[in-house]
C-alpha cells in the first residue's frame, strides 16, 4: 500500500483588515488610516494619537474618557485619570520647576470663562507664597494649544465665579507665558486645551521670581522711586561693584521674552544726577540666574550735587536677555546706600 502524504497551506481568515501592522509607504489596507504617531495601520489617526493596536471586534473607538467605567477606545481598559484632573487633586508648584501630565486622562473641570473660550480638558495646581511675590508660568514644549488661568488668592476649590490672570497664543504661538504678582497664601493655576482637541502632552513650567516688583514696558522708558521703601532682596554679587554684599534696599522691574527671542536692554541711573541721590549699582539677571550685566560708578556720568567729586551712577548698554524667561533689572545700592532715584530704560 502507498501512503499518498497531502500537503495543504492553511491560512487565517480576518473579517476585516487588522490593526497595528507597519504601514506601507503610507499606505494601509481597506478602511484603516496610516497613524502618523506609530507610523502603524489603525482605524484613527486621530483618537488617542492612535487607536491601540488590538481593538475589540464590533466596538467602535472614540475619544477615551477617563476614570468613568466605561471603554471608549475599545482596547479593553479604562484609564484612570491624572492625579490632578481636578481641583482637589492640584499639584504643588510652590518650589516651581516643571511639571509634565497627558491631557488624554483628565477631563473638563473648570469654567472657561474671560479667556480664549477654551472648553476643552484641564489640569490643576496651586502654588502657596509666604508674601507678595512675582511668579512666571508657561506651556512652551507642548503639543497642543493652551490657556493657562492663575486664580490669586484663591484655592482651586473656591475658583467658580472668580476672574482669572490668563494668556494663550503667547509670543505669535499656540502656547501660553505669563507673569505678574500673586498674594501671600494659595493660589490656583489651571491650564486648559483647546475644546477640539482630545490629546496632548502638557509641559507647564513655572519660576518664583523671588520677590515683588513692577512690570518694565518696552521701548524707551521712565521709573522713578525711592529704594529705601523697600528691602533688600539681592545684592550685585562677587562680579560687580567690588563683591559689595551690603544690605543695601533695591527696587526690581521684570519682563519676559519668548522662546528663541533676544531682547537688549539700555538701562542708566545718570540722565538727571539731581533725581537720583545715592550711589546706585544696576543689574539684570534672569530670575534664580547670574548677572547677564552690572555696573556700579560709570565715568561719563555727572556727578551728584552731594558729592561732586564721584560719579555715582551706572549704566548698561546693550545687555542681552535670551528667552525664554523672566527677567529682572534690579536699581540697588553701594555699601547700604539707599534714596530717591530715577532710572531710565530702553527695551527692544
Amino acid at each position: 500500500m502507498r501512503l499518498v502524504v497531502v500537503a495543504m497551506l492553511v491560512g487565517c481568515y480576518a473579517p476585516h483588515p487588522q490593526t497595528g501592522a507597519p504601514c506601507g509607504d503610507g499606505a494601509c489596507p481597506g478602511d484603516l488610516v496610516c497613524s502618523p504617531a506609530t507610523n502603524t495601520c489603525e482605524l484613527s489617526s486621530t483618537i488617542d494619537g492612535a487607536v491601540d493596536g488590538m481593538v475589540i471586534d464590533g466596538c467602535t473607538p472614540q475619544a477615551e474618557i477617563c476614570g468613568d467605567g466605561i471603554d471608549q477606545d475599545c482596547d479593553g481598559v479604562d484609564p484612570v485619570c491624572v492625579a490632578n484632573d481636578g481641583a482637589d487633586g492640584a499639584i504643588d508648584v510652590s518650589a516651581g520647576g516643571t511639571f509634565t501630565v497627558d491631557m488624554r486622562y483628565a477631563n473638563d473641570d473648570a469654567s472657561d470663562a474671560d479667556c480664549g473660550g477654551i472648553g476643552g480638558r484641564d489640569v490643576f495646581y496651586k502654588i502657596v507664597l509666604p508674601a507678595q511675590e512675582i511668579v512666571y508660568a508657561d506651556t512652551f514644549g507642548s503639543d497642543f494649544r493652551t490657556v493657562v488661568r492663575v486664580f490669586p488668592g484663591k484655592a482651586c476649590s473656591a475658583i467658580a465665579g472668580a476672574s482669572p490672570v490668563c494668556n494663550h497664543d503667547a509670543c505669535g504661538g499656540a502656547q501660553s507665558q505669563l507673569a505678574g504678582p500673586l498674594p501671600a497664601g494659595t493660589s490656583c493655576i489651571v491650564v486648559d486645551q483647546d475644546a477640539a482637541a482630545i490629546t496632548g502632552m502638557l509641559t507647564l513650567r513655572v519660576t518664583r521670581g523671588g520677590r515683588d516688583g513692577a512690570s518694565l514696558g518696552s521701548n524707551m522708558q521712565t521709573y522713578t522711586g525711592n529704594s529705601c521703601t523697600g528691602t533688600n532682596v539681592t545684592n550685585p554679587g562677587t562680579s560687580c561693584a567690588g563683591g559689595d554684599t551690603s544690605t543695601a534696599e533695591d527696587a526690581g522691574y521684570y519682563f519676559t521674552v519668548c522662546p528663541a527671542q533676544t531682547l537688549k536692554l539700555d538701562a542708566s541711573t545718570c540722565v538727571d544726577a539731581t533725581m537720583t541721590a545715592f550711589d546706585t549699582v544696576i543689574y539684570l539677571r534672569k530670575a534664580g540666574g547670574n548677572n547677564l550685566g552690572c555696573n556700579d560708578d560709570a565715568t561719563t556720568c555727572t556727578a551728584r550735587p552731594a558729592r561732586p567729586t564721584h560719579a555715582d551712577g551706572s549704566i548698561l548698554t546693550n545687555v542681552a536677555s535670551v528667552g525664554p524667561g523672566l527677567f529682572w533689572l534690579t536699581v540697588d545700592g553701594y555699601s547700604g546706600a539707599c534714596g530717591a532715584f530715577r532710572v531710565d530704560t530702553n527695551l527692544r
